[in-house]
Order: structure tokens, then C-alpha cells, then sequence
């Protein structure tokens, strides 16, 4: 299914921003006044593993950003073993973008907030509301 903007998960390039040690692999299509949406896969899941039946309706009407954490498909680095670990790479990645504010679309892992890293998910709750 095809927005009317043609913004494409599977068309849009992929793009790699370095942020610290890391260098993030993402796609960003689509636009709009909307504020941007996140879209954080499982664990080890790559930006591929998104549907664009799903992800490009989305886009009409915001930026849809697919992003993969640190070690994990075309992203360098070593894969985080805790939550608090994937949320800090999210905002590295956000901030190495200059976004300030979006929404999140996510696999239920990384909505957790059991963790004793509880002040990273803090600033990433604060930063970034829960698309359901």
C-alpha cells in the first residue's frame, strides 16, 4: 500500500549517522507538520524487519524513521544487554538528528520500564510518547 506522498520504507535510502563511537544505520521518508515517528524494532530485529503495509501509511503526514541500534544490522557497535542500554542509543541517535521531541513505535521490549536504569528511560519517556 502506497501513501499518497509515495513515501516508502521500501524505497527510502539508507542513511548512517555517527554518534559517539557508533554509527547508526536509519531510513527517514515521509512528511508533514506530524512530529517524527521512532520506529524501534525488538532486540536484534534491522529496520527490514518493518512491514511497509504498516510503516508507510505512517508516513503521510510525518517523518517515519526506521533506526537500528548499535550492533545490530548495518548499525557498528556491540548490541546492548539491557533495556537501559538500547534506550541510551536511541537518544544518542535522536540527538546526534537534533530531535528533540517524536513519537515512538515499538515492539513491547523496548516499551518495558522494569529496569534499574530507570533515569535513561526516564529521559527517553520525556523526549518521546508512546505511539499505540
Amino acid at each position: 500500500m502506497q501513501t499518497k506522498n509515495a513515501a516508502s520504507n521500501v524505497t527510502a535510502p539508507t542513511h548512517f549517522l555517527d554518534s559517539g563511537k557508533e554509527r547508526y544505520a536509519y531510513r527517514r521518508f515521509g512528511a508533514g507538520s506530524g512530529p517524527p515517528l521512532l520506529c524501534l524494532q525488538h532486540f536484534t530485529g534491522t529496520m527490514d524487519n518493518w512491514d511497509p503495509a504498516v510503516t508507510d501509511p505512517l508516513a503521510d503526514g510525518r517523518d517515519v524513521i526506521l533506526f537500528e541500534s548499535a550492533g545490530v544490522g548495518r548499525s557498528s557497535g556491540s548490541v546492548p544487554n539491557t533495556i537501559a542500554g538500547m534506550a541510551a542509543h536511541a537518544l544518542a541517535f535522536l540527538d546526534g538528528l537534533g530531535i528533540r521531541a517524536c513519537r515512538q513505535l515499538s515492539h513491547r521490549t523496548t516499551q518495558t520500564s522494569r529496569t534499574p536504569a530507570r533515569n535513561v528511560l526516564a529521559s527517553l519517556s520525556k523526549r518521546v510518547a508512546i505511539a499505540l
